[in-house]
C-alpha cells in the first residue's frame, strides 16, 4: 500500500474491539516511517459506530471500515430495507465467527407455546429484554418480528405485563430475573450467555411461523435453527432469526489496493483473532471469506478482498 492514506475502523464492543486492534497493529510496518495513520474509533453500540447506525455512516464515508452484527444488518443495508430507506453500496472484506440466535422464551406455567397465542391470549408477560435507543440492532430486530404477528411492547404493557431492560444478555440483573422469577420471558440474542440458564429454569423457545421468518427474509435477515446439538433440551429443531456474525465490510468505492491488503493483514493475523464460535475454535481464513454457520456472508467481497483471497487460494 503506497500511496497515502488515513484508514479509520469504527468499532463497538470488547471483543469487536480487540479485532481491530490486532488488525491494526498488523499494519505497522507498513505505516512505520510515512505519515499514513490507522485510527481506531471505539465507542458504544447504540450510536453510529455499531448496530444499525454503522453502514448509515460507512456509507457517508465518515469511516472506511465498521462491523455488522448481525451480520444480515449488512445485506438489509444494500437492500434499502427495513431500518434503511435508502440503498448503501457496501461491500465485504470478510466475516468473523459470531454463534448466535435471536431468541423468544417463553416459561412454561404462562401456557404461552407462540407469538400467535400470546396475542389471542393477551398474556401480561414479563419480559427481559435489552435496553438501547434508535442504533440498537437487536431492539430493531426484536421489533420487526414482533411487528410480524401485530404484536409490541407497548401492546404486551397494555394487557398487564411489564418490560424490564437490561445492558446486555450477560448481565447480572438477567440471571437474577431468570433465578428468583421476576420475569416469564427472555427475547434477546446473546443466547450461549443466558440460553441453558433459561432452559433449566423452565423456559421453553419458541419458533417462529414460515410466513414472519419470510417477511424478515425480504428485509435482509436470514434464518437459522436452534437445534439439540447445541441445546439438547430442545427436542426438535427451532425456527428463528439468525443472529451470528461480525461482517467486516467497506463502502464499495474503497480502494481496492487498500481492500486486498486489508484483507491480507486478516489473513496474517487469523490464528492471534479471538471469535465466538460456539466450541470455543479458531477461525480459518476461508471461513472469514466464505462465511458459515457462525457467520454468514451475504454482501458481496469487495473486489480487492477477492482477489487476494483468490491468489492465495481460499476461494
Amino acid at each position: 500500500m503506497n500511496r497515502k492514506f488515513h484508514l479509520k475502523i469504527a468499532v463497538t464492543g470488547e471483543a469487536r474491539g480487540e479485532i481491530a486492534a490486532k488488525v491494526a497493529i498488523s499494519f505497522y510496518e507498513t505505516l512505520r516511517g510515512t505519515s499514513n495513520q490507522l485510527s481506531l474509533v471505539l465507542g458504544s453500540s447504540d450510536s453510529e459506530l455499531g448496530g444499525t447506525g454503522a453502514p448509515l455512516s460507512v456509507g457517508r464515508k465518515k469511516y472506511d471500515l465498521a462491523f455488522a452484527n448481525p451480520a444480515s444488518l449488512a445485506r438489509m443495508a444494500i437492500l434499502g430495507k427495513g431500518f434503511y430507506k435508502n440503498k448503501i453500496p457496501l461491500r465485504a472484506i470478510g466475516v468473523f465467527p459470531s454463534w448466535d440466535r435471536l431468541v423468544f422464551a417463553v416459561h412454561e406455567r404462562t401456557g404461552i407455546r407462540s407469538l400467535e397465542e400470546l396475542k389471542e391470549k393477551r398474556y401480561p408477560l414479563r419480559v427481559s429484554t435489552r435496553e438501547g435507543g434508535k442504533y440498537h440492532s437487536t431492539l430493531f430486530a426484536i421489533d420487526e418480528v414482533l411487528r410480524g404477528y401485530g404484536l409490541g411492547f407497548s401492546e404486551i404493557e397494555k394487557w398487564g405485563g411489564k418490560i424490564l431492560r437490561v445492558a446486555n444478555p450477560s448481565s447480572k440483573e438477567r440471571k437474577r430475573q431468570i433465578e428468583n422469577g421476576e420475569v416469564d420471558a427472555v427475547f434477546d440474542e446473546g443466547l450461549k450467555s443466558w440460553g441453558t440458564k433459561a432452559l433449566a429454569s423452565g423456559m421453553r423457545l419458541l419458533s417462529l411461523t414460515d410466513a414472519v421468518l419470510r417477511r424478515l427474509e425480504r428485509i435482509g435477515y436470514t434464518r437459522a435453527p436452534i437445534t439439540p446439538k447445541y441445546y439438547p433440551e430442545v427436542q426438535q429443531a427451532i425456527e428463528t432469526v439468525d443472529f451470528s456474525g461480525w461482517l467486516f465490510f467497506c463502502h464499495r468505492d474503497l480502494p481496492s489496493t487498500t481492500a486486498y491488503d486489508i484483507a491480507a493483514r486478516v489473513d496474517k493475523t487469523c490464528h492471534k483473532i479471538p471469535v465466538d464460535h460456539f466450541d470455543g475454535r479458531e477461525m480459518t481464513i476461508q471461513e472469514f471469506c466464505h462465511g458459515g454457520e457462525a457467520g454468514p456472508l451475504c454482501i458481496p467481497l469487495h473486489p480487492g478482498a477477492k482477489r487476494y483471497f483468490k491468489e492465495k487460494g481460499h476461494l
